[in-house]
This record gives structure tokens, C-alpha cells and sequence, in this order.
């Protein structure tokens, strides 16, 4: 049994991957974070 937050967050991600190019992006993404290669940025508000 999963919680409605757990539910809507995996409908999330299988909607943010169903686009090829846009799962390949976020997967370079997480990869590069994982390696340290971020960076940091104020955002203005």
C-alpha cells in the first residue's frame, strides 16, 4: 500500500520520463550532481 504523496510523486516521475529526451537530461543531471558537478545559485525572489 503506498501513501497518495508516494502514489503521486511515482506519477511524477514516470510522467517527467515518459519523454526520451527528457529522461536522458535528468538522468545526465542526477549523474552530474552525484559526481559533484553542480553548482550553487541565489535565486532572486
Amino acid at each position: 500500500m503506498l501513501s497518495l504523496e508516494e502514489y503521486e510523486s511515482l506519477q511524477e516521475t514516470a510522467h517527467l520520463l515518459r519523454s526520451p529526451a527528457n529522461a536522458k537530461r535528468l538522468i545526465e543531471a542526477v549523474d552530474a550532481l552525484e559526481r559533484g558537478k553542480s553548482l550553487k545559485r541565489k535565486l532572486k525572489l
